[in-house]
């Protein structure tokens, strides 16, 4: 693993690259050393027409029929080609730190507020950044609604 620092759209990360990829909660903690409940995954979520990024802490999942309730429309999970398309990443190494997330409406996961730190998609299969969800907030500036099990 390579880490270092760098400021990317303007929030300050931790850089880390492997050898091998990270698409899942799974790899990117065996392989970071970070437990589940501090990785977060950054899903692209269809609400009827429009699109909606949750943020959600590695250790839950999108709860499809609460989303449905909350945010007004039926949910669904974007398929890969949206998801690349949409948000110009392959699934699995989708990062929210990065202006085409920002443009959407986005939803936090509130479970993800107990941490100072974060692990997330760092914009490429083999990397991960490790940021401060204070700064990861002021970036983002969601909504922290509970659509999450």
């Amino acid at each position: 693993m390579r880490v270092w620092r760098e400021v990317v759209d303007g929030v300050e990360v931790e850089v880390m690259e492997f050898d091998d990829t990270v698409e899942s909660v799974e790899k990117a903690s065996r392989l970071s050393g970070y437990p589940p409940q501090v990785i977060v995954k950054t899903l692209l979520l269809r609400v009827g027409n429009d699109y909606v990024v949750a943020v959600v802490r590695g250790d839950r999942r999108v709860d499809l029929s609460k989303a449905s309730q909350i945010l007004g429309s039926k949910t669904r999970l974007a398929s890969p080609d949206e998801v690349r398309q949409v948000l110009g990443f392959e699934v699995g190494a989708v990062t929210p730190v990065s202006p085409n997330v920002k443009k959407f409406r986005v939803v936090l996961d509130p479970a993800i507020l107990g941490n100072e730190y974060i692990v997330c998609g760092g914009g490429a299969l083999n990397r991960l950044y490790r940021v401060r969800v204070q700064d990861l907030l002021n970036y983002l500036k969601p909504q922290v609604i509970d659509i999450f099990k």
